[in-house]
């Protein structure tokens, strides 16, 4: 039993027997119900994860989505496939008791081990670059954010895992990402609106205000506001001072809601395009001109 434990909850039966001893001592495991045999070399210890055990059944690894939804790294899109990384000269074929059906294999020259919460894992550079080759570009883009905001993986790191023609898309997604954006409510405005050409700085610190989500052309600071960390009241009242101090500074703050985002590029891009044009084209920002309204003006302003 602590040998099949060892080995994530699932063992082939030559990682664990290795003497008359030892097939004794499975076969009382197996009819006590302590362990399980589901296919004729392969024993289980009983709830041991699914994913787990379609990944040591392969004597494989879980990468891409799969792993990036076991290290935290979000994603927008539920995929509900197994992704799977294996050595390219690892031999694999479909069988009766190997089915490979809503199982994606990730042929990797490279495999580094990485056990996180007892799932096999490859390291999160792989997991990265998989990520970068196989999922759609705004997932992709969310999971390698997420990294390298937490410092898991550097750039370069990443880039030395897609070399060849055939990454050159996911090359392409490496150099969309910021370490500096903080969730994936970020990534998406981030991306919709760099697809309208505009310049979009992340993460940008601005004196008073503190480090906002965006800022947009040098003047517009976006912020999108997820209900988990901006419900709570003193929140509230911090992302409001946040606008004050932004506004005296001659910055123009816009909230995007969890919501907004939610509701796609064209949505946001919408948005943030309203509130450029009006902000730029307006003609109601004009200051008093009587004098005397002025120089009460510039003395509240120095309270």
């Amino acid at each position: 039993m602590e040998r099949v434990s060892a080995l994530h909850g699932v063992a082939h039966y030559d990682e664990v027997v290795r003497s008359a001893q030892d097939r004794s001592t499975v076969a009382v495991a197996l009819s006590a119900g302590m362990l399980q045999r589901p296919s004729p070399r392969l024993l289980v210890v009983p709830g041991t994860d699914p994913r787990v055990v379609k990944a040591r059944q392969l004597r494989a690894r879980l990468t891409c989505a799969s792993a990036a939804r076991v290290l935290g790294y979000p994603m927008w899109t539920k995929d509900c496939r197994l992704h799977l990384a294996l050595p390219r000269n690892h031999a694999l074929r479909p069988s009766p008791a190997r089915d490979l059906s809503g199982t994606v294999v990730h042929r990797l020259t490279q495999v580094t081990a990485l056990t996180v919460d007892g799932f096999p894992l490859v390291v999160p550079t792989e997991v990265v670059a998989c990520c970068l080759r196989c999922l759609d570009e705004l997932d992709a883009v969310s999971v390698a954010d997420a990294a390298l905001n937490r410092g898991d993986v550097s750039r370069q790191e990443v880039l030395e895992l897609l070399e060849g023609r055939y990454c050159a898309q996911a090359r392409r997604r490496l150099g969309l990402a910021e370490p500096a954006t903080r969730s994936p409510l970020e990534t998406r405005v981030r991306l919709a609106l760099r697809a309208l050409g505009l310049r979009v700085e992340a993460g940008v610190v601005v004196e008073g205000v503190g480090e906002v989500d965006l800022l947009v052309e040098g003047w517009l600071v976006v912020e999108a506001d997820g209900f988990e960390f901006h419900s709570s009241p003193e929140q509230f009242a911090s992302d409001r001072h946040r606008d004050q101090v932004a506004l005296s500074q001659g910055l123009v703050p816009l909230r995007l809601t969890g919501t907004d985002v939610a509701e796609g590029e064209r949505a946001v891009q919408g948005v943030v395009a309203r509130a450029l044009l009006g902000a730029a084209h307006s003609n109601r920002m004009v200051l008093p001109e009587k004098g005397g309204v002025m120089r009460k003006l510039r003395a509240a302003a120095r309270h």
